[in-house]
């Protein structure tokens, strides 16, 4: 049996760039990175996507591990990047303002490496230094591929000449370990996953029922069994017919006269003007423990990887829009009871979904802890569709096509006005309120957010936060009202597009102000 292909890497890190920019998050970051390269280097070698995936299975192999580093500022964390197996290489400061050389070393060993006798086929860069630009220029041109951790602002020119770029978040979350599954969660779930797992309750508390379930006696089983429901106000709904009403239960029927829900298909005579059932499940059904039955003949139970992957592909199959992950967790714990003590040795269903392959089924993990979906069915950006749905989406503003360069090159959220209003209310209440960290505070702001009735996704809080922090705000001696908050991120965005050589009209810089201040139009959430 022939070894798995080893992919040659050699790793260069700008110790003094990425501890900055990271602390600039939460100092906690910062120390773990610093503390604990081990564990984090274990992460980009084994769960880290390849840049420019390759056809077959390929293995990370760091060859060359490179760090660079201020003797003075942070002796105490050589030891940690020394039993790492890296080489260490002192830049002291050679300026009275703290000037190191790390860059033009960085750029000498680069060069040197991609002259050797090896052939190495990726470059990592952890540094969000756009002085490396031409070097990364070069790499591509000579066939090597490079991949970017950047824990700071960039340039569009920087990002554009790397293959890949290592997510903040995910570096944070998986690498540095500040999102483990198995750790209490900070913020509240985000609203898809309660609505996910809300549908799936009701789905089988109608199936297991031979009578109509009374609306009260619904009422509590939600409130008791989805952790957060309530405290969210119904997902952002106020109250729980407005959050009923946005769940995906047809051809389930409500019966006001009774107060109860019932299946017409099962309970012909429950209600008055009961619809007669549907013949079979059709193509837009819900996702029902009558659509993902048992499985068939071809997949027998006592293959439960088997059992799972068509569970997985009915249930996707038989969705019209894409199915959170959380969603697929809740249905396999119906049909394979006792799976969730280990997930098949996995230790959690979001590791054990990534060995199975599903027929027709892709799993993106970009928005909202996971969806999976049909590509020849489910439009790719499914939430901006979603959005569109409801008329929360940004284009939809004709401010957009103004707005949004401007917005894009700083590295904002693609948010409507509206919510850069609300999150920056909060943003000021909660700086108000107690000390910054990172954690803490945008669990505050999602409250805050909730409280005003406006629903703001954990990935666009960050990324708002990110910009504003990566570029020269500090929270502990900034100004933090809100129209200072409102000066500053309208000056971030502009001050990326004088960066990136954009012409801004006056008109442009009061478009952006106005779009920042957007008062909320009426949106049912």
């Amino acid at each position: 049996m022939s070894a798995t292909p080893a992919l040659k890497s050699a790793l260069f890190v700008d110790f003094d760039n990425v501890y900055s920019g990271l602390r600039r998050l939460d100092v906690a970051y910062a120390e773990a990175f610093a503390s604990d390269p081990l564990r984090w280097l274990n992460w980009v070698t084994t769960q880290l996507a390849m840049p420019l995936a390759p056809e077959a299975p390929v293995q990370r192999r760091i060859l060359v591990r490179r760090c660079y580093l201020n003797p003075v500022m942070y002796q105490r964390f050589r030891f940690g990047f020394s039993k790492a197996g890296f080489e260490i290489i002192d830049c002291p400061p050679m300026t009275s303002a703290g000037k190191t050389s790390t860059d033009i070393h960085m750029v000498l060993d680069m060069v040197d490496v991609l002259q050797s006798p090896t052939h190495y086929d990726e470059f990592i860069v952890f540094s969000a230094d756009a002085d490396f630009t031409p070097l990364l220029r070069k790499l591509r041109r000579d066939d090597r591929r490079t991949t970017i951790f950047a824990a700071g602002a960039t340039s569009a020119s920087y990002d554009a000449s790397s293959d890949l770029i290592i997510d903040p978040d995910a570096f944070v979350s998986e690498a540095l370990g500040f999102g483990d599954e198995d750790s209490t969660p900070t913020a509240p779930p985000d609203f898809e996953s309660l609505l996910s797992q809300a549908e799936a309750l009701v789905w089988s508390v109608v199936d297991k029922s031979p009578e109509p379930i009374m609306l009260p006696a619904l009422t509590r089983i939600l409130a008791t069994q989805v952790p957060g429901l309530t405290d969210s106000r119904w997902a952002g709904r106020g109250t729980f017919t407005g959050f009923l009403r946005d769940l995906t239960l047809d051809p389930l029927r409500i019966d006001r006269e009774n107060n109860w829900l019932y299946d017409p298909r099962r309970l012909r005579g429950a209600g008055a003007g009961a619809p007669e059932a549907p013949r079979g499940v059709r193509a837009d059904a819900p996702l029902s423990a009558a659509s993902v039955a048992a499985p068939t003949a071809a997949t027998p139970a006592s293959d439960p990887r088997a059992q799972i992957e068509r569970l997985l592909a009915d249930a996707v199959a038989t969705s019209a829009r894409p199915v959170a992950v959380a969603r697929l967790a809740h249905l396999v714990r119906q049909h394979v009871p006792g799976i969730d003590t280990d997930w098949l040795g996995h230790g959690t269903f979001k590791r054990l979904l990534e060995t199975l392959h599903p027929p027709g089924v892709e799993i993106s993990w970009s928005h909202l802890g996971g969806h999976a979906l049909d590509p020849q069915r489910h439009a790719p950006d499914f939430l901006s569709q979603s959005a569109a749905t409801a008329g929360d989406l940004p284009s939809h503003d004709p401010r957009w096509p103004q707005v949004a360069p401007m917005l894009q090159v700083a590295n904002l959220p693609a948010m409507p006005g509206y919510k850069y209003r609300a999150v920056l209310q909060a943003l000021s209440t909660a700086l108000a309120e107690g000390p910054y960290a990172l954690a803490s505070t945008s669990k505050r702001i999602h409250e805050l957010c909730l409280d005003a009735h406006v629903s703001v996704s954990r990935p666009d809080v960050h990324a708002l936060l990110r910009a504003l922090l990566f570029n020269g705000f500090d929270p502990t001696t900034s100004p933090t009202s809100f129209d200072d908050l409102v000066a500053t991120t309208c000056g971030v965005a502009l001050a990326a597009c004088e960066r990136e050589g954009m012409s801004i009209s006056d008109d442009d810089r009061a478009a952006l102000l106005g779009w920042v201040v957007s008062e909320q139009e009426t949106h049912d959430v």
